[in-house]
């Protein structure tokens, strides 16, 4: 989140692009890591690839909304400022996305220590 939201904020060259833009796929592409230990803890052997699979892609139906949704905000809520300022605070706040994982974090099941689902 705070990667993201760096990135619309202060980027401002052609020349930030090449740091900037790593550091922000590093930070968003590292909870993938994280996805592919835990998700397949979660299902029994039988579903295991089907229930990662299923999580995955749900996500990205639901992400589907996401240019529509930064459209919008830099359009309407957004719109009155001078550019690029609309999609700068469009893509900072569409960062409170995170905040909802973060939310949901405490609830999702510990799996450490448990015996793998059959």
């Amino acid at each position: 989140m705070l990667s993201t939201a760096f990135v619309f904020g202060m980027l401002q060259t052609i020349g930030d692009i090449f740091w900037m833009i790593p550091i922000m796929g590093f930070c968003q592409l590292a909870l993938f890591g994280g996805y592919a230990i835990y998700f397949p803890e979660l299902f029994p052997t039988r579903l295991r690839s089907t229930g990662t699979s299923f999580c995955y892609n749900i996500a990205r139906f639901v992400a589907a909304a996401g240019p529509t949704m930064l459209g919008v905000l830099s359009r309407d809520v957004f719109g009155r400022y001078a550019q690029p300022e609309p999609l700068r605070y469009a893509g900072i706040t569409m960062c409170a996305i995170f905040l909802l994982g973060l939310a949901v974090l405490p609830f999702a099941p510990e799996t450490r220590g448990q015996p793998l689902p059959e």
